[in-house]
């Protein structure tokens, strides 16, 4: 009696998880589509089990996770985030386009599309690919170099720590620091200067895995442009 009822209790979950198979997978979102509008989050993933528990992240940060319920006849996914907030617009319903996977509903009176398409490792945002020491090799101002007027002596580098801190040294050889955040869903960040009398500044990003490029797109720094170079020694 005992294995009868284990046989039964294998053959629905192995039933719940083959009508399940189309989600199971790790999986980065391409794309987000709010009505008209382009809603992406830059570097997107979710990774759904078998064992119907997800985690979802972006680039390398994993920030949630939950468990999620699938339903084949109405091909239906519902995920549930552990400690977040309770989910208010209901399941999705999935569709497959050859590998990418589909995910519609309404939010708010708005379609909301997710597609999704398969990986095999964690994406890198743009939060992963700044942190580093970078060193200034030139500046532009309205596509002309000021280099020479701002950073004669070569001092200027700045440090974007994996914490969310950065230290600067300016170009009179001062150390700033501060706190940087970026945005989901632009390459951009913001710089916090400690001293509460120093502006904000926000950057559009342009890096890859020895370069980084900075377009200042904040008042204090329109049209200005730093280009840095990684290194890996304090410059001195």
């Amino acid at each position: 009696m005992f294995c009868k009822i284990q046989l039964i209790l294998l053959i629905t979950l192995f039933s719940y998880m083959t009508s399940a198979q189309p989600v199971i997978g790790f999986w980065e979102i391409k794309e987000v589509k709010v009505g008209d509008k382009l809603m992406t989050p830059v570097a997107r993933w979710t990774r759904i089990n078998k064992d119907g528990t997800y985690q979802s992240g972006n680039g390398w940060h994993q920030n949630s996770e939950g468990t999620w319920q699938f339903n084949a006849e109405a091909s239906t996914f519902f995920p549930s985030e552990t400690n977040g907030i309770k989910e208010p617009f209901g399941a999705f319903h999935v569709s497959v386009n050859g590998k990418n996977m589909i995910w519609q509903r309404m939010e708010g009176g708005m379609n909301v599309k997710v597609t999704l398409a398969p990986i095999n490792k964690l994406p890198k945002s743009t939060a992963d690919q700044i942190v580093g020491l970078w060193d200034l090799t030139d500046a532009l101002q309205e596509k002309q170099s000021i280099k020479a007027q701002f950073d004669p002596e070569n001092k200027y580098y700045i440090f974007i720590r994996w914490d969310r801190v950065y230290v600067k040294r300016t170009s009179k050889g001062e150390q700033e620091t501060g706190y940087w955040y970026i945005n989901a869903h632009q390459p951009e960040v913001t710089f916090i200067n400690e001293n509460e009398k120093e502006t904000h500044q926000r950057w559009r990003i342009s890096v890859n895995n020895s370069e980084l490029t900075l377009y200042g797109i904040s008042e204090s720094n329109k049209n200005t442009k730093l280009l840095f170079q990684r290194v890996n020694e304090f410059p001195e």
